[in-house]
């Protein structure tokens, strides 16, 4: 759900769907000049899948 939310966003390129532990998590390659972080969240928060952001 996370990745769907985020494809299609003008400054995402690409998402890759993974696991850690038991846990989905979505890398997320951006054009930081086209897209915040916050955005991104935003995005993902309206869909329903936020759970926090890793560095």
């Amino acid at each position: 759900m996370g990745k769907a939310a985020l494809e299609g966003l003008h400054g995402v390129k690409k998402v890759e769907n993974g696991f850690r532990g038991r846990r989905e998590v979505n890398t997320v390659f951006f054009d930081p000049a086209e897209i915040t972080v916050d955005k991104m969240v935003e995005a993902l928060t309206r869909a329903g899948t936020y759970s926090g952001t890793a560095d």
